[in-house]
């Protein structure tokens, strides 16, 4: 008895989502927008890479996925060890509370290391595990083509100055006899990159749906461009869970509400440098925060904020195809 199909499909839109300012800052491989006019008819060509019935082997990536296939409008993320990542998806009618399915975010610690076949899914790292459209993920529950999201961290060992492949992995496992989707992407690791500032998914889901043109691309959307460039270094444990706030004027550090959606808005960078070994203690581990080089933007008087936080079976709609 073959065992009945179920209509799915889905894929990452933006590798590396800003959720406060609704920015997206980093794409998967070979991505063209959703403004793509085969987006809905020939997404399955296009963009959807399905394993079916649970197969021993298989590409892991979809042929159009399967190079570090980058543009200037859509590049790839740059990240920091330790870094809170949020990836955004669309929910595609698949919303399940009382079950959600699962995602999860596959790596290796080597950067000469690559995916090629599914059944490297049992044995890579997994640098995250995630809800894939639930009522606490998904900005409006009640429409199918809404957006989603979640996160989660860059490993701690992963080397600056060398690019990581990743795998989001969605089992979507109302098929009896299996079923599986998989975005491929890359991620190029620096001591300094742009940290969005985080919170509590409540928080973050308050703020409101953003608009189709957030993943416009980055050539395309000044506002974008400019979070990028705005980077900074951490110099955080990866195991604290508490966001700090960094003081470019003095080596003192206070708690931020893990739930505030306030954005910082200047440039102006503290001079943090990324430990050498991350502690396992609950507590906050204080960087020391280095003088600001007399041939610096910034003044000793400035301060700026940095923050850390580490945190149904439906049958598809069609999607939006115009920003």
């Amino acid at each position: 008895m073959i065992a009945p199909s179920v209509l799915a499909h889905s894929w990452v839109d933006c590798v590396k989502y800003d959720p406060n300012t609704h920015q997206c800052l980093g794409y998967p491989r070979g991505y063209k927008g959703r403004e793509d006019k085969d987006i809905n008819g020939n997404a399955s060509l296009e963009y959807t890479n399905l394993f079916s019935g649970s197969p021993a082997s298989q590409p892991m990536c979809k042929s159009t996925q399967q190079t570090e296939n980058y543009s200037t409008i859509y590049p790839m993320a740059t990240a920091q060890p330790g870094e809170t990542i949020y990836t955004s998806w669309q929910q595609n009618g698949h919303l399940n509370n009382a079950s959600p399915t699962k995602v999860k975010i596959l790596y290796y610690p080597s950067s000469s290391q690559t995916f090629s076949d599914v059944s490297e899914k049992d044995t890579a790292m997994v640098a995250g595990t995630m809800d894939y459209a639930t009522d606490g993920n998904c900005y409006n529950p009640s429409e199918p083509n809404t957006v989603c999201f979640n996160s989660w961290t860059v490993p701690t060992d992963l080397v600056p100055g060398q690019t990581y492949h990743f795998v989001w992995f969605w089992y979507f496992n109302f098929n009896p006899a299996g079923e599986w989707y998989t975005t491929c992407f890359d991620v190029n690791v620096q001591d300094a990159s742009h940290v969005a500032q985080g919170g509590s998914m409540d928080s973050l889901l308050k703020l409101g749906e953003p608009p189709l043109a957030y993943i416009q691309g980055i050539e395309r959307n000044p506002d974008a461009k400019a979070e990028i460039s705005d980077v900074t270094s951490l110099g955080l444990s990866n195991s604290n869970d508490t966001p700090i706030a960094h003081a470019a004027d003095s080596s003192s550090l206070s708690p931020v509400d893990s739930s505030s959606t306030e954005v910082p808005t200047s440039s102006a960078l503290a001079t943090v440098p990324m430990p050498t070994e991350y502690s396992t203690s609950d507590a906050p581990v204080a960087p020391v925060v280095t003088d600001t080089p007399a041939t610096s933007p910034v003044s000793s008087s400035s301060s700026v904020i940095a923050v850390y936080t580490s945190s149904s079976a439906a049958k598809c709609r069609p999607r939006p195809t115009s920003l």
